[in-house]
């Protein structure tokens, strides 16, 4: 089964779970329904329901509506955030202008640079439509990490791809900024 398939047949929406997360009963279906969908994305495959269980009782899941702020670039970091249901927006303002930089899907993690690294948020995140997050504390998540060098290996292999390829497009921006001077140069002479 596909990972869309299984999200619209199991996990419920959510605008149909209250914000503060409904009644104990209901949580527990809404955790229980995440453990399963958690295996099918890439960052946890292999993993089983139990060990996706182990890692949403270490953290809080959290609704958020479509416009919410999630992170807020210059902030300190003191949580981590996996997407469970729903898009993210990855933002910048500079100068006046909103910046997209990406859109987070189910699966990704957010945020997990900043605390490792102990720096500000670099971006904003908002919700761009309805979304389930699972939130690490700081603690919680360097925690999750000692203790399962296998998602340390994992999580950290997906952070450095994500860093080589911001690398990767800064130069090719860097590039076509000086072929485009060269050409208005060129074209003044």
């Amino acid at each position: 089964m596909k990972r869309s398939e299984f999200r619209l047949q199991a996990v419920p929406e959510p605008e149909s779970i209250p914000p503060e997360g409904g009644t104990p009963k209901r949580r527990t279906i809404m955790n229980e329904n995440y453990a399963e969908l958690m295996p099918t994305f890439p960052l946890f495959k292999g993993f089983t329901a139990n060990g996706a269980k182990r890692l949403l009782d270490s953290g809080e899941v959290k609704q958020h509506e479509a416009g919410a702020v999630l992170l807020k670039e210059g902030d300190s970091a003191d949580f981590v955030l996996l997407v469970l249901s729903g898009k993210l927006e990855v933002f910048v303002d500079r100068e006046g202008q909103h910046l997209v930089l990406t859109e987070a899907e189910p699966g990704d993690i957010l945020g997990e640079l900043a605390v490792l690294c102990g720096i500000p948020r670099s971006a904003s995140v908002r919700a761009k439509d309805n979304a389930a997050v699972l939130e690490w504390s700081d603690e919680a998540f360097r925690t999750l990490l000692l203790r399962d060098p296998s998602l340390s290996q994992r999580i950290f292999r997906e952070a450095l791809r994500t860093l080589v390829e911001k690398e990767r497009s800064l130069i090719d921006s860097v590039i076509d900024a000086q072929e485009e001077a060269h050409k208005s140069y060129s074209a003044d002479k």
